[in-house]
């Protein structure tokens, strides 16, 4: 007998209709709803190495097109989650596309499916009920837009269709309504025209009021052609758990758009990692200059049963990255 293709299936899958009404309903009736942590988990790491989520926003005039290769570039880059902008004309295309993508071809494959995230127009159940009906594992939810009982229902409705609510939040009283509403993440995001290293420090005098038991984000204004680094490296340092570069791709038909994601991805990697790649080395191999003296020179076999040692000792905490040669194959879980 001939079996379907997994693409097949999943495409069928995709194809289901949904009950947004029931969807609606479902999340009045709920109690209290457990909130389910996958971004969160993917927010705030137990290693303690930061993450990055990217923004696709399309650019006026941008016709629908193909963003298969850059959603693929944004799994191989383990970005935490992709944030959504639906506000466009083809937002909410571009959201499904995304879905689809790291549904059909993510799932059972390491590094595994970006969650996506649905952002903007945020109006209360219905919304939350449309992104979960468009395959969302996210809504980021404005906290200035809400009172606090209003704000209360939008997390517990998300929490009541397995999704997370992603708050974003300007100031201390936005963070505390953000905690009080049952929110396990928050986004410092400023709607504002200031320059964008003044919003990354505003950003950054915010840290010590969020809780820890809270995943923090902080949102940094993409394809500045460089500064967005130097901004995301402070935020880093002031102990955010995450950087948010908004604004980040709005038209995919462009290979630019690839290297600058691979490039913004690779100088945003964890400094955590890359010490552990030095310290795990210099334990093992002897100095170079001990080899020499001595007329051993390491090869690369050597070098290859060094870090299996590192694997070995490890305990699980690294791995292997696919398709990757050594030394740059090792980093932190």
């Amino acid at each position: 007998v001939c079996k379907p293709s997994r693409h097949l299936l999943g495409s069928l899958q995709m194809a289901a209709a949904v009950d947004i009404d029931g969807l609606i309903e479902k999340a009045r009736k709920a109690k209290s709803p457990k909130a389910p942590k996958r971004i969160y988990k993917a927010v705030k790491k137990k290693s303690g190495a930061h993450s990055i989520l990217l923004e696709f926003s399309r650019d006026e005039e941008v016709p629908d097109h193909k963003l298969d290769e850059l959603s693929l570039t944004f799994r191989r880059g383990s970005v935490a989650a992709i944030v959504v902008d639906t506000t466009p004309e083809g937002g909410k295309v571009d959201l499904e596309n995304f879905v689809k993508e790291q549904t059909l071809w993510g799932k059972g494959e390491f590094p595994g499916p970006c969650p996506v995230i649905w952002r903007g127009n945020v109006k209360g159940i219905e919304t939350v009920a449309e992104a979960k009906s468009l395959g969302a594992q996210g809504v980021a939810v404005p906290a200035d837009q809400f009172e606090q009982d209003d704000l209360t229902e939008v997390v517990k409705a998300c929490h009541a269709l397995d999704m997370e609510a992603v708050v974003e939040v300007m100031d201390q009283e936005q963070i505390k309504a953000a905690v009080d509403a049952g929110a396990m993440t928050v986004c410092v995001r400023f709607e504002s025209n200031a320059g964008a290293s003044f919003l990354s420090y505003a950003a950054k005098a915010l840290i010590p009021d969020i809780p820890d038991k809270i995943a923090s984000v902080a949102a940094v204004k993409g394809r500045q052609g460089g500064p967005e680094l130097e901004q995301a490296g402070v935020l880093v340092n002031a102990k955010f758990n995450s950087v948010l570069l908004t604004d980040f791709v709005g038209d995919a038909r462009d290979d630019s758009c690839i290297r600058y994601t691979k490039y913004i991805l690779y100088m945003l990697a964890s400094k955590k990692s890359k010490n552990l790649q030095i310290n795990e080395l210099k334990v093992i191999c002897p100095p170079l200059e001990t080899l020499h003296a001595q007329h051993r020179p390491c090869s690369g076999l050597k070098l290859v049963a060094c870090l299996c040692a590192v694997l070995c000792c490890s305990g699980g905490g690294v791995r292997l990255r696919r398709r990757s040669w050594i030394p740059g194959a090792v980093r932190a879980g």
